[in-house]
């Protein structure tokens, strides 16, 4: 908001321009964003869209549709509500099609959770607002595709036979989800993955490639013909206005990017002001530029995107002004050391680490894609793929993916992972910076170090001495114990269609996000929301943290005791093999003498019984309820020994499953403990202090105004 309203008061003064950002933004939330259609909570309605998107996963094809009406409200055209529903795979559905069909809606709930970038403003921006089940009576009516999707069609077509199809195909249309992951993984490793993101880079090339192509077509015609009528359409200036125009076509078929944006609309001003004679500077284009993303849209801030795209102008910018009179080399060098600069907190903040090649593997990067790949690229596309050009292609993409192969298990070690950047030491950092440009002397340094060293004295005075997460996995169960950046992973949350697991989109992140070393693994027992993501955690090297429980054997839990970083770590369930894995669950009592906690699995009243009787269950400070607080379990013996204070029940938002049972729920209520749910609150902390336990959800903590849910 702040951001808005100071580049609004260049046009308008600095009062006007905050009455106009605030009212603009609150105008454009309700117009934009806010839906003003029926309320949608799980009944059946009749849903009409357009499909924007598919993808099959065995028997089961997801699409997205942009809805168009939905019982019998008609969805304004300049709203974007997506609704994404499952079909059988046999059900025919393509690309722009009309889809009509009776389905269950309701609103789209994200799992929020600490120390990951929140997929909730995803969806914000996105406007992925609804999802659906049990569709019926679908009918879809065949559409032609838009003109993105068939450009996209044609160059995955023609690009198939080449190695590095996924990253030519992301360089001419920002579609980056044909990349392999390994290549992906190396880009962000090195610091070239900018290169990849339809920018400044690739609009200049495509602007002047245009602009010089035009010119030399309309010479060779205006020459051939004499007259001079061609000789007066020569101008600069309709050239100009053509390149532009080809130009922005192609920032439309990329779907608008941020930073496409913003390199188009730098160009746009650039070239107005060049013709009209005014006085032009990179930084008066880079801010009408911003002034214009953020009147075409004031939630873009919430974008990542802007942010790097913007920051990384605005430090050429700087560069180029600190070395006006330097070599040109020399001048080249100084870009990308103030782009490493102004990027790596940046980058910290965002995925905890930063490359810290990146600056010497640009120098060669950089000038690679501008003179060789990019041009050869745009040319290939302008000609249709002539096979001369495309005969050129191929012997560069050889090169490059046996070069890539060659350096590709560098790259883990050109990565410098900060784990958890606090976001104020980042706002610490800039203030510093920027401080320095305005008034270079050592007092700006000193008093950024000064507030950054109390922050961090701060920080560590009122540090807890340990932390409960249980985190956000939706129908399943996650927990990370912590201590000292050591960690014992309690559960790995479940894996949809043996590609999509908790372990690798969310807890893997939120392990290098806070810098943790995993020491030991605990797996309750064999069910797939428990231990769904065990493949893809033995594949990121984690088999031998499951030793001291489990011996090597993930399907049995053996009773044991750890004293590990002060605390003691013991299973206390099953003593022999049970019948169910259910009744198999691995029950582990956590304290460090003064706290205690429980984690009981999916155990039924059976287990919870048989502990009783054998007096194994003490009172608690913390219980993660059994089986997410289905009324199998949680029996109101088995509260009344335990007496916990918090429960924490995780579980999904599907509502057939009742997950907590409302009679579990009303057990806990009349025993006074506190209830958490992480459908409903998001992931849940708890910190152990000295003298007391803070509990802290994600949800409270990253509220939005703009966003309910």
């Amino acid at each position: 908001m702040a951001i808005i309203r100071v580049y609004c008061g260049v046009f308008l003064g600095f009062i006007r321009g905050v009455v106009f950002a605030i009212g603009y933004t609150l105008v454009y939330h309700q117009l934009i964003f806010t839906w003003h259609g029926p309320s949608l909570s799980g009944a059946y309605v009749e849903v009409h869209g357009t499909v924007q998107q598919t993808r099959v996963l065995g028997a089961t094809q997801f699409v997205t549709l942009r809805l168009n009406d939905v019982a019998d409200y008609a969805v304004p055209f300049y709203q974007n509500h997506l609704l994404s529903v499952a079909v059988h795979a046999n059900q025919p559905v393509a690309m722009g099609a009309k889809l009509s069909a009776d389905m269950r809606v309701k609103s789209k709930r994200w799992r929020v959770n600490y120390d990951v970038l929140d997929r909730r403003i995803y969806g914000f921006l996105h406007g992925f607002s609804f999802t659906a089940s049990s569709p019926k009576n679908i009918t879809t009516t065949h559409a032609s595709p838009s003109i993105r999707q068939r450009y996209l069609t044609w160059l995955k077509a023609q690009l198939q036979p080449l190695e590095l199809k996924g990253v030519y195909l992301a360089l001419l249309s920002a579609e980056r989800s044909d990349i392999e992951p390994k290549h992906n993984q190396f880009f962000k490793h090195s610091g070239i993955i900018h290169l990849l993101a339809i920018s400044g880079l690739h609009i200049s090339l495509l602007y002047g490639l245009c602009f010089i192509g035009i010119k030399c077509g309309l010479w060779c015609v205006a020459h051939g013909v004499r007259s001079g009528q061609w000789q007066q359409a020569l101008t600069n200036r309709l050239v100009a206005g053509v390149a532009l125009l080809i130009s922005g076509i192609f920032v439309l078929l990329c779907a608008l990017p941020i930073s496409a944006q913003r390199a188009w609309l730098m160009l746009a001003v650039f070239v107005w002001l060049y013709f009209s004679r005014q006085h032009y500077s990179l930084s008066r284009c880079l801010l009408i530029a911003l002034a214009c993303v953020l009147l075409a849209n004031p939630f873009a801030l919430l974008n990542i995107g802007l942010w790097f795209s913007f920051l990384a102008v605005a430090a050429i910018v700087i560069a180029l002004v600190q070395s006006q009179r330097w070599h040109w080399l020399s001048r080249y060098m100084f870009i990308q050391l103030w782009l490493f600069i102004a990027l790596a907190p940046l980058s910290a903040a965002t995925f905890g680490g930063f490359s810290w090649a990146s600056a010497p593997v640009n120098l060669v990067a950089v000038p690679f894609v501008s003179f060789i790949l990019l041009p050869l690229l745009i040319v290939v596309v302008l000609t249709g793929f002539s096979e001369p050009m495309l005969w050129l292609l191929r012997q560069l993409d050889l090169a490059l993916s046996s070069t890539l192969e060659g350096v590709i298990e560098l790259g883990p070690a050109l990565w410098f992972s900060t784990g958890e950047l606090d976001t104020t030491v980042v706002i610490i950092y800039y203030l510093a910076v920027t401080s320095i440009l305005i008034k270079p002397s050592l007092w700006p340094v000193c008093y950024a170090g000064g507030l950054f060293v109390g922050y961090c004295a701060q920080q560590w005075v009122y540090q807890p001495r340990w932390q409960l997460d249980v985190l956000d996995v939706g129908h399943g169960l996650s927990i990370v114990i912590s201590r000292q950046g050591k960690a014992v992973v309690y559960d790995l949350g479940p894996n949809y269609f043996s590609r999509y697991s908790i372990v690798k989109n969310t807890l893997l992140p939120i392990i290098n996000a806070r810098g943790l070393q995993v020491e030991h693994t605990i797996i309750s027992h064999s069910d797939n929301d428990h231990a769904g993501g065990l493949e893809h955690w033995l594949q990121a090297g984690y088999g031998h943290t499951l030793k001291p429980f489990h011996n090597g054997n993930p399907g049995i839990c053996r009773m044991s005791e750890l004293s590990w970083r002060g605390l003691t770590v013991r299973s206390i369930w099953p003593h022999s093999k049970q019948q169910t894995d259910n009744a198999n669950s691995c029950v582990v009592h956590i304290s460090d003498g003064k706290y205690n906690v429980l984690l009981s699995g999916d155990i039924t009243e059976r287990e919870e019984q048989q502990l009783l009787t054998q007096d194994k269950i003490r009172p608690v400070d913390v219980l993660v309820s059994a089986h997410h607080g289905s009324d199998s379990s949680s029996s109101a013996a088995f509260i009344k020994q335990a007496k916990p204070k918090v429960v924490i029940h995780s579980s999904g938002a599907r509502r057939n499953w009742q997950m907590p049972h409302p009679e579990v729920f009303a057990r806990f209520a009349a025993h006074n403990a506190e209830q958490y749910q992480t459908k409903l609150q998001g992931g849940i902390r708890v910190q152990f202090y000295d003298t007391e336990m803070q509990i802290k959800t994600a949800k409270a903590d990253k509220s939005y105004w703009f966003i309910s849910d």
